[in-house]
């Protein structure tokens, strides 16, 4: 058995934060951009992302700018908030001390990635870690999972994912792999329509898969 983690979402519950940023970031560009237009891209990469809000002409220059632009209003607006999801640290704990293996599969860029393990001091608990950088299409599609999976050299089947997106659990049922799915991002009822298992909360969660002290 071996638990993979998205990040956004999972292992810090920053979706309000992701989205102001790009509240932020339109207002620039003078677009104004709702939740309800919004909700769909949780999940994605930046790319997509940056195509859905300002359109599928843009270069790859435009969104490199656009997305470091984005990351750098995240990162400030989320810096004075930024702490582990609730009853993470201790399943992580949990887990390593029945040497169960860790990883992470998200679609977040690498930036992103070491500032959240470093602010949340959560990067000694991860055996491998898997961004956006190192696939080349983003959830829904499963590569991201599979990759991690073949890095560790482990079949799907054995993988258990904790996802809270739509794309990301759809990516990690994709990959052939058990989801798990975070009530963060979307509701238990906006979950149920894609996860049968749905929590609150890893202490929910330690409960459900035993993994308590």
């Amino acid at each position: 058995m071996v638990f993979i983690f998205d990040m956004d979402g999972v292992i810090v519950d920053n979706h309000q934060f992701h989205f102001d940023a790009f509240v932020e970031l339109g207002k620039k560009h003078n677009i104004n951009l709702t939740r309800e237009e919004f909700n769909p891209n949780f999940g994605k990469t930046n790319s997509e992302i940056m195509k859905a809000i300002f359109g599928s002409h843009i270069n790859e220059a435009e969104i490199k700018t656009l997305a470091d632009e984005k990351e750098q209003l995240y990162r400030d607006i989320y810096k004075p908030h930024i702490k582990p999801a609730k009853g993470l640290p201790e399943f992580l704990e949990n887990a390593v001390s029945r040497g169960i293996p860790v990883a992470m599969a998200t679609s977040a860029p690498t930036e992103n990635v070491v500032y959240t393990l470093a602010e949340t001091g959560l990067g000694k608990y991860f055996d491998m870690i898997t961004d956006s950088s190192m696939v080349t299409r983003g959830k829904p599609d499963p590569e991201v999972y599979l990759k991690t999976a073949e890095r560790l050299g482990i079949q799907p089947s054995e993988c258990t994912v904790f996802e809270d997106s739509f794309a990301g659990i759809e990516a990690a049922k994709a990959a052939g792999m058990r989801v798990i799915g975070l009530a963060t991002t979307h509701s238990k009822a906006e979950l149920s329509g894609h996860v049968k298992d749905i929590f609150l909360n890893f202490e929910e969660i330690s409960e459900f898969l035993g993994i308590t002290s």
